[in-house]
């Protein structure tokens, strides 16, 4: 997430069908770019615009929907699926952060919990003397399809392929809701961030890419709303399209960003979904920040794109 280094060696979902794109093969000059438009949004008090219709599905020539389904996580029951989904990082036990950042969070399984046919990151307030040594002012919740613990498989790992989830991000001063991919051999980089938006400003989409290549510079695109517009009060759909050398962002059904770049991962990934808390990157909660606050996901898909 915007640069996730480790505490140890570590040192951070796209409609299921896309609409055949074109781009360049030259690195883009998009960095940090904040232009960019989108109807299918939400006003400021939670009034939601008609969204796009939904973009039809890639064909094969035998009439047949491209790609194979990885993943079809709606959420239902009342329990999180052990089966796909750790409640931490793989390298550290009873609990977990990303201390390099100085989060405030310390991850705990109970804060990730499914209700109603939603995944619910809960982060709350709480004083927590964590198995790192150190203390922490809240908990928070965040859910990962990768190794269980060091030198596990992952539970769910990738190469290209689409991924989409539908989302509901809180807001306020020092909140952190990211979903991004990591490599499954315990790398930190290669590290596609999908989806990350500051609590204090949910008008803003973040997207970025931190290439393996450590002398490499991260791309990434700050895709902001158009103006009374904002991420906050209602479901939003995330999506991105890897193949290779190229992802293609898509928000509610609308391209908001291609990336053509020869660093583009080619290796298997897996998801990462939480709720950090305060940070050199979104700074502390403030008074007005509003407890508990809840990150939910209604659904993630994962396709190949075979």
């Amino acid at each position: 997430m915007f640069s996730r280094p480790w505490t140890t060696a570590l040192g951070a979902s796209l409609a299921l069908a896309m609409i055949p794109l074109l781009g360049s093969s030259v690195r883009p000059q998009m960095i940090d770019d904040d232009s960019g438009s989108l109807a299918a949004a939400v006003k400021p008090g939670g009034f939601a615009m008609p969204p796009a219709a939904e973009p039809k599905e890639r064909k094969a020539a035998d009439g047949k929907t491209k790609g194979r389904i990885l993943l079809d996580e709606d959420f239902d029951g009342n329990t999180l699926d052990a089966s796909i989904w750790n409640t931490c990082h793989w390298w550290q036990e009873d609990g977990c952060t990303i201390g390099s950042n100085e989060e405030l969070e310390w991850y705990l399984p109970e804060q990730a919990t499914v209700s109603d046919g939603v995944l619910q990151l809960t982060a709350e307030p709480r004083a927590i003397s964590a198995s790192d040594g150190k203390d922490y002012s809240f908990a928070s919740g965040m859910v990962t399809t990768g190794p269980p613990a060091h030198e596990k498989a992952p539970k769910l790992a990738f190469t290209y392929g689409k991924v989409e989830a539908r989302f509901r991000i809180p807001t306020g001063q020092g909140l952190w809701p990211a979903i991004w991919l990591l490599p499954a051999n315990e790398e930190s980089r290669p590290e596609i961030d999908i989806l990350e938006v500051l609590g204090h400003d949910a008008g803003r989409l973040r997207m970025r890419l931190h290439p393996k290549d450590r002398e490499a510079d991260s791309v990434g695109k700050k895709y902001v709303l158009p103006d009374g517009y904002t991420l906050a009060g209602g479901w939003h759909t995330i999506g991105v399209d890897w193949s290779p050398g190229k992802l293609v962002y898509f928000l509610d059904g609308r391209q908001v960003w291609q990336l053509v770049d020869e660093q583009v991962p080619d290796e298997p990934m897996y998801l990462v979904m939480n709720l950090a808390v305060g940070g050199s990157f979104p700074g502390a909660p403030d008074a007005d920040t509003k407890f508990p606050a809840v990150f939910g996901i209604d659904h993630v898909r994962i396709r190949s794109n075979d």
